[in-house]
């Protein structure tokens, strides 16, 4: 008996993501994905956080942590690990995961970038990600023509089993305008691996 429940479990799973309900198939088993706290600086490029460089063609780079890298260094610069971020990509673990995201940008057009709203399985390892852009002022380095926000969240998945893969939708904060979508993925410790 305990072996036919099996298979006609097996056989609706696979029913599910032939008729196209993988992501209700995940969000059943995995639950709801929320943020659980972030931390957002926006500084003078020159003052680099992350290893690596940006891609030629796209102003952001970003990856997930489902697990803390082996050494922090692969990914952070000794700047970083000096600072705010120092611990911050140990939060990948148990349930959370962590989303390491940077965006570069002229100086007149300075901006934070959060996640926020709901975040939402797409498929059994990828999730949408709405990211928040908030034009602000900045008054630091007077020499910076080109700026950089670098922001990290914990995110939690209720049942654990976090995405290897996300869409990041940014969205003007007041007006709701979409700025662009990105696609990012698993950090693969290849310090200048970028985004999608």
């Amino acid at each position: 008996m305990r072996r036919r429940a099996l298979l006609t479990s097996a056989a609706s799973v696979s029913l599910a993501a032939t008729t196209g309900c993988l992501t209700d198939a995940r969000q059943s088993v995995s639950g709801h994905i929320y943020q659980d706290h972030g931390f957002a600086d926006l500084h003078a490029a020159s003052k680099q956080y992350v290893c690596g460089s940006f891609p030629d063609d796209s102003p952001v780079r970003g990856w997930l942590f489902p697990d803390p890298p082996d050494d922090q260094r692969d990914v952070l610069t000794e700047q970083a690990m000096q600072g705010e971020l120092s611990n911050d990509l140990l939060w990948a673990e148990g349930d959370s995961f962590v989303l390491l995201l940077e965006v570069r940008m002229p100086r007149e057009q300075a901006v934070f970038y959060s996640p926020s709203g709901p975040i939402r399985w797409t498929g059994w390892n990828s999730a949408e990600i709405p990211i928040r852009r908030s034009e602000t002022y900045f008054s630091g380095d007077d020499d910076a023509d080109e700026l950089v926000c670098t922001a990290i969240a914990k995110l939690d998945a209720e049942n654990g089993g976090a995405p290897t893969r996300a869409t990041l939708f940014i969205r003007d904060q007041d007006t709701g305008e979409q700025f662009g979508q990105y696609r990012i993925r698993e950090w693969t410790n290849r310090c200048s691996a970028p985004s999608e």
